[in-house]
């Protein structure tokens, strides 16, 4: 809801300033013409200005929130409010600003007459192709409290993914960030200050061994050159943005699937994501064809979304769904041949929801072999680094001695 500041007269003259909520001015018109109001003016209130809501523009509506919404969509739409009723509820309790003002769209183009999946297709910063597939499907079914409870289900189980991958990745990063500061610290402030008293010892008879001389005019380099490290979040950032570009995937993710380890894991979490898409869209009556380009979007690897490609155009030209899928070569047996089971005994989408829950603990597993191969290179790989610095530094006082002698 809108707030609104006005002015009127009553029937005595008496001019009256107060505010009021509604959608839009004509309904404050409207009802204080009703009342025997003569209206002078009407204003929107402003919202103070927020610089929060300039940085939530800039990403996509999380799919906290998107559950959060689908679950009390459902509930308000069983409990018998109509959809923009449901819609008002919902955008007055909703913390997110940006969300906020897409819901209040939404609402208002519900109340001009359009669809609900109409509404939110023009917001897809909010809801996906998928949410609007769903919806769209459970208009049609007159089900849509119960489209809602699926895609509710569907968030949270991708929340779920999501948790493990970044599990997967954050112990690594946080540790090869820690490595690097150590790394760093040593060389640009403990080394040079055993530099002069090297110098000097230098200058004698005693000569540096080879390794002390490297680390020293690395760490030299590094404390009279340090603007350069500048140069490795600019690339990181710059390699980030290339690798979430449509030509960042079609170069990158054939090579990512290639990766030890991390080349299977990205594979099983395409295929979950696949599974559980099709599974979904075909259980709540989409079409195969319009499933298949849903679920491709949400493949979320290049290699895996031509291979669906391929399958929806020979589905098109009549063919069954496993057939073309496993001459892709992208898709292992078992899931070729359970589709190819469900197909004959027609119940694919039960077959597609189990094997997306056989890939989450296929997943999981990963995950937990993953954590403990690279929790010990991670601590050889920094005992390594840190212990060259060490033992460079005191191989001069080692042979220390030998030159009193």
């Amino acid at each position: 809801m809108r707030t609104f500041v006005y002015t009127a007269q009553d029937s005595a003259g008496k001019v009256i300033r107060s505010t009021v909520e509604a959608d839009n001015p004509r309904a404050v018109m409207e009802a204080l013409r009703n009342e025997g109001f003569y209206v002078v003016r009407i204003v929107e209130r402003r919202r103070p200005f927020n610089p929060f809501i300039l940085f939530e523009r800039l990403f996509r509506i999380g799919l906290k929130e998107l559950t959060i919404f689908s679950r009390q969509f459902a509930l308000l739409l069983n409990a018998g409010l109509t959809l923009a009723e449901a819609i008002d509820t919902i955008e007055e309790q909703t913390q997110n600003n940006s969300f906020r003002v897409i819901l209040h769209k939404v609402k208002l183009d519900i109340q001009e007459g359009e669809t609900l999946n109409q509404a939110m297709k023009k917001h897809p910063r909010a809801f996906s192709t998928f949410f609007v597939s769903m919806v769209q499907a459970g208009e049609i079914g007159g089900a849509l409290d119960n489209i809602l409870e699926r895609v509710a289900v569907f968030y949270e189980n991708e929340l779920a993914l999501k948790s493990k991958v970044k599990s997967a990745m954050v112990y690594p990063t946080v540790v090869l960030t820690f490595a690097t500061g150590i790394t760093l610290f040593m060389m640009m402030y403990i080394v040079p200050q055993f530099a002069a008293f090297y110098e000097e010892l230098s200058a004698g008879q005693a000569a540096l061994p080879e390794l002390t001389r490297r680390v020293l005019h690395a760490s030299q380099w590094l404390v009279a050159n340090w603007y350069w490290l500048l140069i490795i979040p600019v690339a990181v950032m710059v390699f980030l943005r290339f690798r979430n570009s449509k030509w960042g995937h079609i170069l990158l993710d054939p090579l990512v699937l290639r990766i030890p380890i991390f080349g299977p894991l990205a594979r099983k979490v395409a295929i979950t994501r696949y599974t559980r898409t099709f599974g979904t869209l075909s259980q709540s009556g989409v079409p195969i064809l319009e499933a298949l380009e849903v679920a491709k979007n949400t493949a979320s690897n290049n290699v895996v979304q031509r291979a669906i490609i391929y399958v929806r155009e020979r589905i098109r030209e009549g063919e069954s769904i496993h057939a073309p899928m496993k001459r892709t070569g992208v898709f292992p047996p078992i899931v070729t041949n359970l589709i190819a089971v469900g197909e004959e005994s027609g119940n694919l989408e039960e077959i597609l929801f189990k094997l997306s829950d056989y890939y989450d603990q296929e997943i999981d597993a990963t995950i937990r072999g993953l954590a403990s191969i690279i929790e010990p290179i991670m601590i050889l790989l920094i005992g390594a680094v840190v212990g060259t610095i060490v033992i460079s530094l005191y191989l001069p006082i080692f042979n220390l001695v030998n030159v009193v002698r």
